[in-house]
């Protein structure tokens, strides 16, 4: 239908959301800056990861979008007296974190007494096994205990899980700005020195229907 504006459409740095862009904004900041899953939760109609991965990626590419992004981030950061620099901070010791220096492990020969009625002197048998020693917390440095995520008593023993490395990796990354949604253009457009107009705008980067 003439004048109605595609999904993922395109507006002009400077100009206020739409409702659906502001929709959009706020569910990419509650679902962990997740653009697939925001989209779809802002357009229940598209049905596709794939489509709205890749509309997703146009949205996010739009300044207005990513200055409003920012934006909530940097209210919410305020209000909870959180600075970039300590949350880069806490990521980067999970994500450099070394397991070595919570728990150590090792080979070590060990004895086993062998039970033989009719050879009671024969010496007992060495045998090599796996031992794991768990340090004590008292003595870890603070970084080394901030990256255990949980320890537990087992039938086995102590089970000692660390934080996941990879997530906090990938949010420096995203926050470095070394991981990026590209969305291949294939058309191609006129250059001109010319200021382009409201309508010049709404032809070329608003799709009707």
């Amino acid at each position: 239908m003439a004048g109605k504006t595609s999904k993922a459409s395109t507006q002009p740095p400077g100009e206020a959301l739409s409702p659906k862009h502001e929709a959009f904004v706020q569910a990419y900041v509650s679902r962990g800056m997740n653009g697939t899953k925001a989209y779809r939760a802002a357009y229940p109609g598209c049905k596709s990861d794939e489509v709205a991965r890749a509309a997703a990626a146009r949205l996010l590419a739009n300044v207005s979008i990513r200055a409003r992004v920012e934006e909530i981030l940097a209210a919410g950061a305020e209000r909870a007296e959180i600075t970039v620099e300590q949350v880069l901070r806490e990521l980067a010791v999970l994500g450099f974190s070394d397991i070595g220096k919570v728990v150590r492990w090792r080979p070590e020969l060990v004895y086993e007494e062998l039970e033989d009625a009719d050879n009671p002197d024969q010496p007992a048998r060495q045998v090599l096994q796996s031992r794991v020693l768990v340090i004590d917390s008292a003595t870890l440095p603070p970084e080394a205990r901030l990256a255990v995520a949980e320890v537990s008593q087992t039938a086995n023993g102590f089970r000692v899980k660390m934080h996941d490395k990879h997530a906090a990796l990938v949010s420096i990354g995203k926050h470095l700005g070394m991981f990026t949604d590209r969305v291949q253009v294939r058309a191609r457009y006129a250059i001109s020195d010319e200021p382009m107009s409201a309508e010049e705008w709404k032809k070329q980067f608003v799709r009707e229907g």
